[in-house]
């Protein structure tokens, strides 16, 4: 397929003028000049065949947007997705990435241009139906239309660039209660009544090739018209100043003794302490200012971006691995099977493979040998099958090629 980029997503704008103009700043409807130029992205065209392949995946990845209960996707029993989306549900398939080697390459491809992480989710509508109600999203968003129609309202936001992510403290585990306590919006960003909606920004009716840039915050509703819709909805996880700033925090404490000291006992209860809480605060404010080093934590930052990637080879190196080719683990490797006893997964750090259970004994030998060659996996493979297998795993970072 032809190589797609944020470029080629956002043309015939020019990504000076888009950044400049529109970028965290408003809503953009950009009308394709080809249907079909994001059909590449998924290899199954056509709704029953995407929610054939979404009876595939692995339940986690899968949800029921609608009346139907999300977690009565974990039980789905063949051709259940199907009479969901009959029944007038929308389907999501998260981190539909992972499941397309053409859009795995466009997340890429983005996440070198614009230096941020980008993921995709695909959402199947029916006919005249809407799957979510007003919200608006904590990060930016393009919407690529795949097939039929959608009708999207877009209104100015009610909080401007809200927060994705703020750093909690070791007892707070709700994410969005943190962001409520912090000063952000109590209600949420999915509990929007229609009194508080701002001008509308943008009206417009999505046909296949079209793609709609979305800032985050900004309150949208969208609706399948005569016939059923598809859409991939990639999304572009921006490093905020405040990310910024809780790196260098970070970096500084580690030098800096005092930023480690507890708090002094009582302080957050006994006002009595409250003067010298804000001498010894005052002190650790000036020592961060003075400390602090945006270039390593611009340099921390992009190492765990780049170990979050895992540098793949280009595709000439994967092309030459054959079933001779002597492979090895980049590091250290371990076998976990989901609690339902379907799927089978090999990490390495943070990151996971997911497989269902029959690549288990593949994944084990895996984990126990420190190299082998393409054709010594055990398991029922074709050569093809098992050339493809270990190709993958290079390409996501856990094998590298030996020599």
């Amino acid at each position: 397929m032809t190589r797609l980029d944020f470029s080629d997503l956002i043309a015939p704008h020019a990504p000076v003028d888009f950044f400049d103009r529109y970028w965290q700043k408003t809503s953009l409807l950009i009308k394709g000049d080809k249907p079909d130029r994001f059909d590449p992205l998924l290899v199954a065209t056509g709704i029953q065949a995407i929610l054939s392949m979404a009876d595939q995946l692995p339940a986690e990845a899968v949800e029921v947007v609608g009346e139907t209960s999300v977690s009565e996707t974990a039980k789905k029993s063949p051709d259940s997705v199907s009479q969901f989306f009959m029944s007038g549900s929308t389907i999501r398939v998260k981190g539909i990435e992972k499941y397309s080697d053409p859009l795995r390459e466009l997340c890429r491809n983005v996440e070198v241009e614009l230096g941020f992480t980008a993921r995709a989710n695909l959402y199947c509508t029916p006919s005249h139906s809407r799957g979510f109600p007003l919200h608006f999203d904590t990060h930016e968003v393009l919407v690529l239309q795949l097939f039929g129609k959608k009708r999207w309202q877009v209104f100015e936001p009610i909080t401007r660039l809200p927060l994705e992510y703020v750093p909690p403290l070791s007892f707070e585990d709700d994410v969005d209660e943190v962001k409520r306590s912090r000063g952000g919006r109590e209600a949420g960003q999915d509990d929007i009544d229609a009194s508080e909606l701002r001008p509308l920004a943008l009206e417009a009716t999505l046909e296949p090739g079209d793609c709609l840039y979305l800032p985050r915050g900004f309150v949208h509703q969208a609706e399948a018209l005569q016939e059923s819709s598809a859409h991939i909805s990639l999304g572009v996880h921006v490093i905020t100043w405040l990310d910024l700033l809780s790196v260098v925090l970070g970096q500084v404490a580690y030098r800096d003794e005092r930023l480690r000291q507890a708090l002094p006992l009582g302080s957050l209860a006994d006002p009595g302490t409250r003067k010298q809480f804000e001498k010894d605060f005052a002190e650790c404010v000036e020592a961060l200012t003075r400390q602090a080093s945006p270039e390593k934590a611009f340099n921390e930052i992009r190492q765990s971006l780049v170990r979050r990637r895992n540098v793949e080879p280009d595709h000439a190196d994967l092309e030459l691995i054959t079933r001779e080719t002597k492979v090895e683990s980049k590091g250290r490797l371990q076998v976990y099977l989901s609690a339902d006893g379907t799927m089978a997964g090999l990490t390495l750090g943070q990151e996971v493979f997911w497989m269902p259970m029959s690549f288990s004994p593949a994944f084990r030998f895996i984990a126990e040998h420190k190299s082998f060659i393409a054709h010594e996996l055990p398991g029922q493979f074709t050569d093809t099958s098992r050339l493809n297998f270990v190709r993958r795993l290079v390409e996501d970072g856990f094998l590298r090629i030996v020599g």
